[in-house]
């Protein structure tokens, strides 16, 4: 095996372990919500109590696809090199296709998060868990109300619907007048903000990638080469 692909062998084991390690946080982080963090999991109930699963599936497949990567360079195995590029071909395209998506859909999306939020406040009076998410959400994203505090018809609202410091103490008074905007509309705002730039990440994750797979392949075919030669 030459210099340039015992380098392109030794560049994609410690990329992979480094990968394979990330992933076995992503997994530590979804079973730390699962199983230890009881009044997390209680607040969110059924509305966001997939999120913890969401970590461990994408922390599994990371370190599934950076094992076969990072073993099948160190034990020089064609089969698991190759399957390691396929792996990663399948998730470029999958990128791809999500920031395309993003791009082409961007306006759908928005409308489909606002009316979402319609839901949520118009599930509130009912249902308290709707209720308690839809507080954290005007917390998170400093908002109050579905289009405004105006929403609530009371002068009375919920300390959520206000500003607070870093330690957690609220900077104004929370009345309709001080309140925060409506949660519509900041939502929309937000998605708006970042849906180009995720989409950038994400294809310029992908190109990275392309040059994972190329590696690989280079390998793969480099160690079939190797393994002729020896027969």
């Amino acid at each position: 095996m030459g210099c340039g692909t015992s380098f392109v062998k030794y560049v994609l084991f410690f990329f992979n372990l480094v990968v394979a390690l990330l992933g076995l946080a992503v997994v530590g982080i979804g079973v730390a919500f699962l199983v230890n963090w009881s009044t997390v999991k209680d607040e969110l109930q059924a509305h966001l109590s997939v999120a913890p699963w969401v970590f461990i599936i994408i922390g599994a497949i990371m370190f599934i696809i950076a094992f076969f990567g990072c073993c099948g360079a160190i034990r020089e195995s064609h089969c698991m090199v190759v399957t390691y590029a396929i792996f990663l071909l399948v998730i470029i395209i999958m990128q791809v296709i999500f920031a395309v998506l993003l791009f082409v859909y961007g306006d759908s999306i928005k409308t489909g998060l606002e009316k979402g939020v319609d839901g949520l406040w118009n599930k509130r009076q009912s249902d308290a868990a709707a209720s308690e998410v839809f507080n954290n959400i005007q917390a998170q994203m400093q908002c109050c109300g579905n289009n405004g505090p105006s929403d609530y018809y009371s002068a009375a609202l919920d300390k959520s619907c206000c500003s607070h410091d870093a330690f957690g103490a609220q900077v104004i008074g929370c009345t309709v007048a001080s309140a925060n905007p409506g949660c519509r509309r900041i939502i929309g705002e937000f998605y708006e903000k970042w849906n180009k730039p995720i989409s950038g990440i994400a294809i310029g994750v992908a190109c990275i990638e392309v040059v994972g797979a190329l590696f690989a392949l280079c390998l793969a075919n480099s160690i079939r080469n190797m393994d002729r030669r020896y027969v």
